[in-house]
């Protein structure tokens, strides 16, 4: 599996978890506000981990290019 395909992987299931906490904070956000709150920090805390993913995606990439150029 290349990591282009690893990071298409992973950007699935972070999509995937992240309209499971969307809906999760929408649907309780009137019966559970504790529930409701989870599900909007899970949704933050998913973004960050997405943003996180795709820097050190970056930083690899750019790690391989600097290695390419020097060889």
């Amino acid at each position: 599996m290349s990591t282009l395909d690893q990071l298409l992987e992973i950007s699935s299931r972070l999509e995937h978890l992240e309209n499971a906490a969307e809906w999760v904070a929408k649907e309780t956000i009137h019966t559970d506000n504790g529930i409701s709150q989870t599900g909007s920090l899970m949704c933050v805390l998913i973004d960050e981990v997405r943003e996180a993913v795709y820097q050190l995606a970056k930083e690899v990439e750019q790690i391989g290019e600097e290695t390419e150029t020097i060889h």
